[in-house]
């Protein structure tokens, strides 16, 4: 009955529905916060455990090495593997493409399961020594209560996908107590643009969550890094660029690396459960020889060394690329866990190197390799994820320097655009998507919003009378291509639409008996032609279907016959005219 109500009476513009949306987005901060805080006391309780309770039972050292680091991440993975292909598939990777996956071709829609699979496999991993992040699993847990408040409100996709956004936001934001940034990272990568009416809700959702999230753990910043603006030299700017279009050279590697592993992991025939166990095996090794230098969970410690400048050279480039290894190792082997702690690892540590290298080139022209360990932290996953601005806060706030801003924006924007080359517009999250075979670039929600239905809808249509026989039916779909979807017009009337799948529900004896009309849909098959691309997968989502007539004005379809017919547009189609579209700017 209350969604019922809603539905009818449920206004988005009035006073009244935008005071709901703030209060729903003040709830969605206190799940994400406290759901961020969850995630945290797992992660440290399980690497406790592992540490602390099981490597001194097994302790085996031979000279200065103690192998029995091999087999922390190797358990680790293989209780992941075991969770994983017994109770949730989903919960393998990073959850941000999932989450993508979800509001741009599933009407925002998600399972609160999918995310409480996906925190326990990602604290087992981490605790266990995986090289992950934990921006996946909170991201996933969080915007599913906003998917869940959503449906069972009955709100319009666009209010799911805000909520959505806004769960996000605050486990994001209490993760890593970055309010700011936190909220930056919802808009920009899950809901993929900016606007006032959706900044309010999302800004107050992510303050929230680190308030909730201060409660138990405090508020400091996650680094204590000592550090003077005042330092750096006017030289330097142009250097900031420079350690940009590096950066984004280092993202592209690493992620090379993750599908160059990735594919070795799926060529390998063995059960699924065992894979992320071998992943492990491999990251286990590389904590055994390093065990203190950041190769361990998420690295903050080894960041935190960096930042106090106890490396060399040869140092950060080895500990930048055994961080490649290890989390493509594990993500890549089926493993649970987000990408945002090690690429920012990366950055950090070849951040210094370049750092280092540029002083021996250029004596005295580099202030401090601690500020280039922060520029190459934001600069890597600025080219990684595509989001420029909501890492470059997010950063200022865990190092607690927002007085380095103007560095980090010229060198984020730097390795942004420089990334946008490499990636062809893609970022890391819907690449990792588009190995399900969803061609998405970083703004695809942004153009699918843009675009409308008249663009790219199909107007040489093939109608049919609902008087026509099924077997002739099939014959006219042969011989137009094997066509799947047909308007059905009576008399110049038109009454719906049919479906060629649709007659293989019927069983095969029946046909002779049969026509159109029996298989005939007639209700929500209608869209109009000023109605968005992404207005039209959400409708067809809803009502399972492949493809909506177009008219000229939707409001008079429910009982009209007399309507003007357009065209017609699919799914395939929307997604092939993007992709056009994208290659096109290429």
């Amino acid at each position: 009955m209350v969604r019922s109500s809603l539905s009818k009476n449920y206004d988005p513009k009035s006073f009244s529905a935008k005071l709901m949306i703030l209060g729903l987005s003040t709830l969605m901060g206190v799940i994400g916060g406290l759901f961020a805080a969850l995630l945290r006391f797992l992660i440290e309780f399980l690497e406790s455990f592992f540490k602390n309770i099981i490597l001194p039972v097994i302790s085996w050292n031979v000279g200065k090495f103690n192998l029995s680091y091999l087999f922390l991440p190797t358990i680790g993975g293989l209780l992941v593997g075991f969770i994983i292909s017994k109770f949730s598939k989903e919960s393998k990777g990073s959850g941000i493409p999932y989450l993508l996956e979800s509001v741009t071709f599933k009407s925002a829609h998600i399972s609160p399961t999918i995310g409480f699979f996906k925190t326990i496999c990602t604290s087992i991993t981490i605790g266990s020594g995986g090289n992950a992040g934990k921006e996946g699993p909170i991201a996933l847990i969080a915007a599913s209560f906003g998917s869940f408040f959503g449906q069972k409100l009955n709100l319009r996709v666009e209010d799911k996908r805000l909520l959505m956004t806004c769960g996000l936001a605050a486990g994001i934001a209490g993760s890593f107590k970055a309010p700011i940034g936190g909220a930056l990272f919802g808009l920009e990568i899950l809901y993929q643009g900016i606007t006032l009416s959706a900044s309010i809700p999302v800004f107050l959702a992510s303050v929230v969550g680190v308030v909730i999230t201060g409660i138990f753990y405090g508020f400091e910043p996650h680094f204590a890094v000592n550090f003077e603006i005042s330092s750096i030299h006017a030289v330097e700017y142009p250097i900031f660029i420079l350690l940009g279009i590096f950066s984004a050279g280092i993202s592209f590697f690493h992620f090379i690396s993750y599908r160059q592993i990735s594919k070795w992991f799926q060529k390998i025939q063995i059960p699924f459960v065992f894979k992320p166990a071998i992943g492990g095996l491999i990251v286990g090794i590389i904590i055994m020889i390093f065990p203190s230098y950041g190769l361990y969970g998420s690295g903050f410690n080894g960041m935190q060394m960096a930042f106090d400048m106890k490396f060399t050279l040869s140092a950060f480039f080895l500990l930048g690329f055994l961080k490649i290894v290890a989390a493509s190792s594990t993500i890549g082997s089926g493993g649970s866990g987000g990408v945002f702690a090690p690429l920012i690892y990366i950055g950090c540590m070849f951040g210094g190197l370049f750092a280092l290298i540029f002083q021996l080139l250029f004596p005295f022209s580099i202030s401090s390799s601690t500020l280039y360990c922060i520029l190459g932290a934001a600069a890597v996953f600025s080219a990684s994820a595509q989001a420029p601005l909501n890492i470059c806060l997010i950063i200022a706030e865990m190092t607690g320097h927002f007085d380095v801003f103007p560095p980090l924006i010229i060198a984020s924007i730097s390795s942004y655009y420089t990334g946008r080359l490499f990636f062809k517009g893609a970022s890391i999250y819907t690449l990792i998507l588009g190995k399900k075979g969803r061609g998405l670039k970083a703004d695809t929600l942004f153009l699918l919003g843009k675009m409308q239905v008249h663009e790219i809808m199909s107007s040489n249509l093939v109608t049919i009378a609902p008087d026509l026989p099924i077997l002739e039916f099939l014959h006219v779909s042969s011989t137009h291509n094997n066509l799947n979807q047909f308007p059905v017009v009576n008399f110049g009337n038109l009454e719906g639409i049919a479906f060629i799948d649709d007659v293989y529900q019927i069983p095969y004896e029946m046909w002779k008996d049969i026509t159109v009309k029996e298989i005939l849909r007639k209700k929500n098959v209608y869209i109009s032609a000023n109605a968005t691309l992404q207005e039209a997968i959400d409708k067809m989502n809803e009502f399972h279907l492949g493809a909506l007539l177009v008219i000229d004005n939707l409001q008079q379809s429910e009982g009209n016959k007399e309507l003007l017919l357009q065209g017609i547009i699919t799914l395939n189609d929307i997604i092939a005219t993007w992709r056009t579209s994208e290659l096109e700017k290429e």
